[in-house]
């Protein structure tokens, strides 16, 4: 049976206006480091925004403490964010029709645990048979982790396995447990994948 593993922000749900603007005020009330929403929004894009936080702040006389520090205040704002959440187009029918095919549906996520909440505000958490955050102990994409647990848990058949995600990194997950990828992305990219598209319902042709 065909099993679907989601990322969330920006593949599901358009969240990325609340994480750049906490990323932004988090650095410039704690380190006095001032960036563009569009530098911020580029950067994160590329791997993340723990990465992108922690080679910022790695110049800092304790790094550790300083990207603790950082996450404290970030989550403070993003959470001011939570209801102005929307879901990105599409994603309903897609998930309705994956679901009308009896496909495995999960959510992989490297947000806290105010998934679980979000998904619930947003009306989709009963396509999922599973919703895991890295805040359950399971180390962060790329790494094969938290798909080995899925896989292991469910019996999941590797070659029947989709990864569909916004960013290299979902791309390399999923293709460190042999997954097929599938990149939702408009813009040109310079990683290989194996299917790119700009909208969710494209989804249909190749799963």
């Amino acid at each position: 049976m065909k099993s679907i593993v989601w990322d969330f922000d920006d593949t599901i749900a358009n969240s990325y206006p609340g994480i750049v603007n906490a990323t932004q005020r988090s650095l410039r009330e704690n380190f006095g480091i001032s960036l563009s929403k569009d530098t911020i929004f580029k950067e994160s894009k590329k791997t993340s925004v723990r990465k992108f936080v922690t080679d910022l702040l790695k110049d800092q006389e304790n790094p550790d403490q300083a990207v603790d520090l950082f996450y404290k205040v970030y989550h403070h704002y993003e959470s001011e964010y939570h209801d102005k959440i929307t879901l990105v187009p599409h994603i309903k029918d897609i998930l309705k029709y994956c679901d009308e095919k009896h496909y495995i549906q999960f959510v992989v996520t490297h947000r806290d645990q105010s998934i679980y909440d979000l998904a619930k505000s947003l009306g989709i958490e009963h396509f999922f048979k599973e919703i895991i955050s890295v805040d359950d102990g399971y180390k962060r994409k790329p790494d094969p982790d938290m798909l080995n647990y899925l896989i292991n848990k469910y019996d999941l058949k590797r070659d029947e396995l989709w990864v569909v995600g916004d960013r290299e990194i979902d791309v390399k997950f999923g293709h460190s447990v042999g997954a097929k990828t599938i990149l939702l992305n408009n813009q040109a990219v310079d990683f290989s994948y194996d299917y790119r598209v700009n909208d969710l319902l494209e989804i249909k042709k190749i799963i």
